[in-house]
């Protein structure tokens, strides 16, 4: 059975991921290191951007649509 292929880049993907890392530090922070701390902030940055970029993108496609009247 082939396994289905995920895409990274799909909003998704990407708030999921997010949204995974903001409940790991939540229930997790007393045992992160600093630099674990650091490295899901340089981490959820990327995915926010990620999501940000998806939603600009689709709003984007949303007006045009309704432009298009």
């Amino acid at each position: 059975m082939a396994k289905e292929k995920v895409n990274t880049d799909s909003f998704e993907y990407s708030f999921k991921k997010l949204e995974k890392i903001l409940n790991d530090l939540e229930d997790n922070i007393e045992e992160k290191s600093l630099d674990q701390i650091i490295e899901n902030y340089q981490e959820g940055l990327k995915l926010l951007k990620v999501c940000r970029d998806k939603l600009s993108e689709a709003e984007l496609k949303i007006e045009k649509i309704n432009l298009d009247k």
